[in-house]
């Protein structure tokens, strides 16, 4: 059933795409399975960085933990934004959905509960 599914997710279409989590594990997780989904991934360890990086590049998706000392993944949805109005940004969070749409600004997309799978980290994106 993995197999299909990997065949399945080779005929989509790729995206650029920036992780950013605070967590390196996190981060460097997401950031392979959405390799493996054939997407070009760059990431960063906090939403300084990532603003930084993101300036520097064109990304078709932003994916951000929502809680990260700093600038949060709902500030940098709004920096993001500013910069570049089309670009998707999908929050991930395990505060829960709840909490990320009580402050949620019109500069979040998506919000996706941790822990997910590939599966549905896919899902979201398509859905985009």
């Amino acid at each position: 059933m993995l197999r299909d599914y990997a065949r399945e997710i080779e005929n989509s279409m790729s995206a650029k795409i920036l992780v950013v989590d605070d967590n390196s594990v996190v981060c460097d997780v997401v950031s392979q399975m959405l390799s493996g989904l054939g997407h070009e991934v760059f990431s960063a360890d906090s939403g300084e960085k990532g603003l930084s990086i993101f300036l520097e590049n064109i990304f078709d998706i932003v994916l951000s933990d929502y809680e990260m000392p700093g600038m949060d993944g709902v500030a940098l949805a709004c920096s993001v934004k500013r910069s570049a109005p089309r670009t998707q940004v999908v929050i991930m969070t395990g505060a829960g959905r709840e909490t990320v749409f009580s402050r949620k600004s019109t500069a979040v997309d998506q919000v996706i509960t941790k822990p997910f799978t590939l599966e549905e980290i896919d899902e979201t994106l398509q859905g985009l």
